[in-house]
């Protein structure tokens, strides 16, 4: 574990989650729509979110389990009747909140509205999602703005339904639904707009809840980037400035290549946008990439009619 992600770069992406937290306090303290006794819940609720980066603090204990060479289905019989046992072993006690549902070689990860936690595994944090040999620009467009997206899905329609302890509770106002749907129903119209192959469109309210996140994990990442700077202006690198690579690395982050059939088939099921418009259909709707790249109006990355949410 030291070799992929030892305790340096744990260290370091704590500290990113750190300032994203607190962008996302100062951005739910700016938001005009939210009303001032939501907020208040939002903020409690974002200071219990328990973080778990890179591996647990205390492993699992496998003693017990024998695994044995060129015994596979024995080891497969054995893991099985070891992960049962110790399902069994949870009954009549407190839930473990420090549990991972991920194991930390895993490349994935979640927020849990249940257990109020974000879970980025080290097998996530690795390039190009992290890469400790980037600088801080890069490394928050790209892993910054993804811890964002997983931090915001605590606080949209769907995590509004989960209080700061993971009770099934919904602490908005309906004033504050209504201006989240809003707010909402602009990202809906731009995404439906977009092509995913052919003739067939995206579907917007499919894919409302990742696109939401992405924007508000996208902005929050950004201004944790600014508040990291500290006011001082890197040096650029490779002919680029700061502003500009946390952008790059963003789409960085979202590089795919498809068929068209799995395209087809992926814009009619999932419910995250192509990789193309998790970048565009963000950041059109940013002064701050327009101002990190010069867009004057009416360019293609500049929408007329900017959309936002967080």
């Amino acid at each position: 574990m030291e070799q992929y992600f030892g305790a340096e770069s744990k260290n370091r992406v704590e500290k990113m989650v750190a300032a994203l937290e607190r962008a996302m306090e100062r951005d739910i303290a700016d938001l005009p729509w939210m009303t001032p006794a939501t907020k208040k819940l939002a903020l409690v609720k974002l200071k219990a979110i328990a973080n778990k980066i890179g591996y647990p603090d205390q492993w699992r204990d496998y003693s017990s389990l024998k695994i044995v060479r060129g015994d596979a289905l024995g080891n497969s019989q054995r893991s099985n009747a070891f992960e049962f046992r110790r399902q069994l072993a949870k009954i009549g006690k407190p839930v473990d909140r420090m549990e991972w549902q991920m194991s930390p070689p895993t490349v994935n990860a979640y927020y849990d509205a249940q257990m109020n936690d974000i879970v980025f595994p080290a097998g996530f944090l690795q390039p190009p999602a992290f890469d400790k040999a980037m600088d801080d620009a890069v490394n928050f467009g790209n892993i910054g703005s993804t811890i964002g997206h997983e931090l915001t899905h605590g606080f949209d329609d769907e995590g509004r339904q989960f209080d700061a302890k993971g009770n099934l509770r919904d602490w908005w106002t309906v004033e504050d639904a209504r201006e989240f749907e809003k707010r909402a129903s602009c990202l809906v119209t731009e995404y439906s707009g977009f092509t995913a192959v052919d003739d067939l469109k995206l579907n917007g309210k499919l894919t409302l809840g990742e696109n939401a996140a992405d924007a508000g994990g996208v902005r929050i990442a950004y201004m944790a980037l600014l508040e990291t700077m500290g006011g001082k202006i890197p040096p650029k690198v490779d002919g680029y400035t700061a502003e500009q690579r946390f952008f790059l690395g963003y789409a960085q982050g979202n590089c795919e290549n498809l068929r068209d059939e799995i395209a087809r088939l992926l814009a009619q099921t999932d419910p995250h946008s192509p990789g193309k418009y998790r970048v565009n259909g963000v950041v059109s709707n940013m002064p701050e990439f327009q101002k990190a790249f010069s867009c004057s109006a009416g360019q293609p990355m500049v929408r007329a009619k900017a959309c936002r949410v967080w």
